[in-house]
């Protein structure tokens, strides 16, 4: 059972629920592997989409709140908001029809979930492809902060109204794919002639066409362009383009700490190297999405070509599966590898009050010289004293802690007074 959340509604019912392949097929061996893997993939999706929605919970909360809501935050929070209406609507499919039936689910069941499927398959492409475009808008928004920091002026209502846009458009752009199908009762001898007669008075309900062909194609042709070749074309491109800013700034910036070595340089190149983390973050995030797009893209663009790039893309549609919404929670990972804010704010998130003392000791002491350098900043004259206190005194070490928490905040490149991204 192949259910690819980029292509779930675009193509024909037997491509939903591809029947079986005749063995002189090119395809057998893919239809062998994906006939024994749908036996495996609920229980491999199911677990990976309870994480990923708490994952997604947490990245929420965490970029809601008041010191985190950048434009850049902002976008990233929406996207983790769309990557979880994804993750619920797959958790209920993959549970209901990998785990507690078989991979040809729908012999026996009422109408409620043939249309739960349906409407499955339209909110996770909606969600899935608003999710994407987001994506492309975090790539553009953040190659204008970083290439013309002088000369942006957005903040976060702007954001909020590009990020609207691509909402209304998207569904917008859905809108053949939701009046394509509809859910009717067949002859269950039609989709399983191997288990039933001609005779056979077994009926199913399963996916028609209601509007006929022309439509179809047209939300065949939207889909490719705008769903799966623009978006990943303006991906690659931003990226190109954000690695190449970063690439000259740094440039830049090291020739101008040759020049001089005043103090403000270095406070300058302290927030210039958090700027690099947060744009080499969003650049591997990207990265990645591009490297789960790309391949369904092509398929997808292929089966335009030769109709039998449809079943290829059926067959693989479970891995695909697999692919996007492992990449929900990469991207959790990500920002909790390459963002100390993030992590500190998880932590006192997650942790109960009871662990903070103990955990922001012991990490304190594994980044000593950085909590030096902070408070320094906040008290030149006690330098020397503090230190010593802190390796002896546990209480002192969380307050010490504590203090270079809120200077990491202040200190960092900020957007908005009193914000800052990741």
């Amino acid at each position: 059972m192949s259910n690819s959340l980029s292509s779930t509604i675009t193509v024909a019912p037997d491509i939903f629920f591809p029947s079986s392949t005749s063995p002189s097929s090119p395809f057998s061996v893919l239809a062998k592997f994906g006939e024994y893997y749908s036996l495996i993939h609920g229980r491999i999706v199911f677990p990976l989409t309870i994480f990923g929605i708490i994952t997604s919970i947490v990245t929420i909360v965490i970029l809601n709140r008041k010191h985190f809501q950048t434009p850049t935050n902002l976008i990233l929070q929406h996207i983790a908001l769309f990557d979880l209406i994804v993750l619920i609507s797959y958790n209920i499919f993959s549970f209901y029809f990998y785990i507690l039936h078989t991979p040809k689910p729908f012999v026996g069941q009422s109408r409620f979930w043939p249309s739960f499927a349906l409407f499955h398959s339209n909110v996770g492409l909606t969600a899935h492809s608003i999710a994407l475009w987001l994506t492309c808008l975090l790539d553009i928004v953040r190659y204008f902060i970083v290439s013309q920091p002088n000369k942006s002026t957005l903040n976060s209502r702007k954001v909020m109204y590009l990020i609207w846009s691509c909402i209304i458009v998207i569904c917008f752009l859905m809108i053949p794919n939701y009046l394509i199908w509809t859910v009717v009762k067949q002859p269950a001898s039609i989709h399983y002639p191997d288990i039933y007669s001609l005779n056979s008075s077994v009926t199913v309900y399963w996916f028609s066409n209601a509007t006929g062909k022309k439509l179809e194609r047209v939300s065949f042709n939207i889909s490719a362009i705008f769903l799966k070749i623009l978006p990943v074309c303006i991906l690659i491109t931003f990226s190109l383009l954000l690695i190449h800013s970063i690439h000259s700034a740094q440039k830049l910036r090291q020739r101008l700490q040759q020049r001089s070595k005043k103090r403000r340089y270095s406070s300058s190149m302290g927030n210039f190297t958090r700027e690099l983390r947060t744009t080499t973050m969003l650049v591997f995030i990207t990265v990645f999405t591009v490297l789960v797009e790309a391949p369904q893209g092509l398929l997808f663009i292929a089966s335009a070509v030769e109709k039998k790039f449809f079943l290829l893309y059926s067959l693989l549609g479970d891995i695909l599966d697999l692919s996007s919404i492992a990449s929900s929670f990469i991207t959790f990972i990500m920002y909790c590898s390459m963002s100390q804010q993030f992590r500190l704010e998880m932590y006192h998130l997650i942790l109960p009050q009871y662990c903070h003392r103990l955990f922001l000791s012991q990490n304190h002491m594994t980044n000593n010289c950085v909590t030096t350098k902070l408070l320094t900043k906040q008290n030149r004259n006690n330098q020397n004293r503090s230190v010593e206190e802190d390796k002896r005194s546990l209480s002192h070490s969380v307050n010490l802690k504590t203090q270079t928490y809120q200077n990491t905040k202040n200190n960092n490149y900020n957007y908005e007074d009193g914000k800052y991204d990741l």
